[in-house]
């Protein structure tokens, strides 16, 4: 079990940073949820930006709230908030304009930190901005325009109407007169509910694990960009909140999926847990078992909780399995599930609604996982990285495959049409079958983290015993190129090894900036131990001086506290 400090913090902490930047999806969130953290950032001068995102028009006038929400604001020493006016409870967090209009705040303000509400908030406009939010800074990858003008962007997820479990606790005990009278500024909203109460007793309750010393404390969940750009929504929100079932997955078209699986039974236990925790559930799961060891044990664990049916190969290779499981497939589009890989809880709830919404051939973002065995049966996670993923790119996707098929919900029909997998292709049936499909319907990208393509140390994948620059690799590639026109006409070999100098060009200019930041970031901290160095040495000097013209028990306390002598606990002497 892990102890009561790794799970909530035992001493306050700082939210510091500027500019701060805050999103309140109604006028009061902002004081209710963060308004210590406001004040404090006002007293050391930060410059702080808040956001009003709807008009609040479902619980009063919008106008008269408008003015409270300037009222407040001058009540905690921060400048008049911004209004958005959005109908109140219209929130999408897959509104394109929403998002559009977030990504340029973020880009015109390069705010260090960004508070917006936990999206395990009961109201939906609150969860809806949470994930609204995250979704644009989750696109914020190296070379974004948002990630350049603040690559050491904070997200803070704060509390207003359900309790999270939070990483950082700040203490907020001397602005407190200051946020409650801010409160109080919200006379229409205290006559409907007793906010004011609510707050009082939930700063209060904060205080159970700190020191005696904080009267009032707030709570947050924070964490930093390459965290966001490595976990999806689903686990950034279940991380600090409980999240399970907040989702509606109506609207979400139904999708099969195929799990592949040969002989890794603890593969593909993982596999269909990640099935189990899916927003939206799938409309049928097709277990094709390729293996001499029979799957069926494994999968019985998981039939009151999966709609599952096993399709036994038995050894027929890679792509005859991908096959059978499209044969067997009835719903419009099929998912692919390799038994060493994992789904990550919104996985078919994003590629359901673009298909609902229409769209033909939709994917989404995965990472890379990296896990090992742990020595005691079970694998332990030693690194994410954000690998795969982006905007479509017809030229690239013909040289080199970076669309993984998990991510990718297949329209079966077309799919079957075009010849479905080719089973005398043992190595890149997947990217065959996809540029097929590309040539026939365009790919749309769904900008979301869904999936886990993990690489898992022992497991005998078939792209682990083929390794880059591998015979066998070599001759993969020359055969997808041979069969798709590549190899046809040297001009069109030089374009895209062109283009995919031009790519690494890209990312050896961005390792170089990176490395520029880490260099000077290390000089400064350098600096920064040296003059804590300084002052150590000039306290010890301080004390020692005050030590020579006091009484002796005195002068053992203090040489104790220069680091002189040694001293116990007891008080004695």
């Amino acid at each position: 079990m892990r102890s009561e400090p790794e799970l909530v913090p035992y001493a306050p902490g700082r939210l510091d940073g500027s500019p701060l930047l805050v999103l309140a999806p109604h006028a009061d969130d902002e004081t209710f949820g963060c308004g210590g953290a406001l004040a404090l950032a006002a007293r050391r001068g930060a410059r702080v930006h808040v956001v009003v995102v709807t008009d609040g028009g479902a619980q009063g006038d919008p106008e008269a709230r408008r003015e409270e929400a300037r009222e407040a604001a001058r009540r905690l020493g921060i400048p008049e908030p911004e209004h958005w006016g959005l109908p109140d409870r219209s929130l999408d967090p897959a509104d394109p304009a929403l998002r559009e209009r977030l990504a340029a705040l973020f880009a015109a303000t390069a705010p260090a930190v960004v508070l917006v509400p936990s999206p395990g908030e009961i109201h939906p406009d609150h969860r809806a901005l949470a994930l609204a939010v995250y979704s644009v800074l989750q696109a914020a990858v190296p070379g974004s325009a948002l990630h350049d003008a603040s690559p050491e962007l904070r997200l803070a997820a704060y509390e207003v109407s359900a309790l999270i479990r939070p990483n950082l606790l700040v203490d907020v005990s001397e602005v407190w007169d200051e946020v409650l009278a801010a409160a109080k500024a919200y006379e229409s909203q205290i006559g409907v509910h007793p906010y004011v109460e609510a707050l009082e007793g939930r700063a209060s309750a904060r205080r159970l694990t700190l020191p005696d010393t904080v009267r009032r404390a707030e709570a947050y969940f924070v964490v930093d960009l390459r965290h966001v750009r490595t976990h999806s929504a689903a686990e950034w929100a279940s991380e600090h909140a409980p999240s399970a079932g907040l989702e509606d997955p109506a609207g979400a078209a139904p999708l099969d999926v195929v799990v592949r699986t040969a002989d890794r039974p603890h593969l593909l236990g993982d596999a269909l847990e990640s099935l189990c925790r899916q927003q939206a559930p799938p409309a049928r799961v097709l277990v094709v078992d390729d293996g001499a060891t029979p799957a069926a044990p494994v999968c019985e664990r998981f039939g009151d909780r999966l709609p599952l049916e096993v399709v036994r190969t038995g050894g027929s290779g890679r792509a005859a399995a991908a096959q059978a499981g499209l044969e067997s497939a009835s719903a419009t589009h099929v998912v692919y599930l390799d038994d060493d890989d994992l789904f990550l809880p919104e996985h078919l709830l994003v590629l359901g609604r673009a298909v609902a919404r229409g769209v033909t051939l939709p994917y989404t973002d995965a990472i890379q996982g990296v896990w090992e065995p742990d020595g005691a049966g079970a694998l332990r996670p030693v690194a994410r990285h954000r690998t795969f993923g982006g905007e479509f790119q017809a030229e690239r996707l013909r040289l080199v495959n970076h669309i993984p098929l998990p991510t990718v919900a297949i329209p079966r029909e077309l799919a079957l049409e075009v010849g479905g997998f080719d089973p005398a292709l043992d190595l890149y049936e997947d990217w065959d079958l996809l540029l097929r499909l590309a040539a026939r319907t365009p790919f749309v990208h769904v900008p979301a983290l869904t999936c886990e393509y993990r690489v898992v140390s022992g497991s005998g994948a078939i792209t682990a015993a083929n390794p880059p620059g591998s015979p066998g690799q070599v001759a993969a590639m020359v055969e997808i190129w041979r069969r798709h026109g590549v190899l046809d006409t040297p001009e069109g070999l030089v374009r895209g090894v062109l283009e995919l100098v031009a790519e690494r060009d890209r990312q050896a200019e961005l390792v170089r900036q990176l490395d520029e930041r880490l260099i000077e970031a290390r000089g400064e901290a350098g600096g920064l131990r040296a003059e804590v160095d300084r002052l150590n040495a000039e306290l010890a000097r301080t004390l020692t001086e005050i030590a020579d013209s006091t009484p002796a028990r005195v002068k053992r306390t203090l040489r104790r506290l220069a680091g002189r002598e040694p001293g116990g606990e007891d008080g004695s002497g």
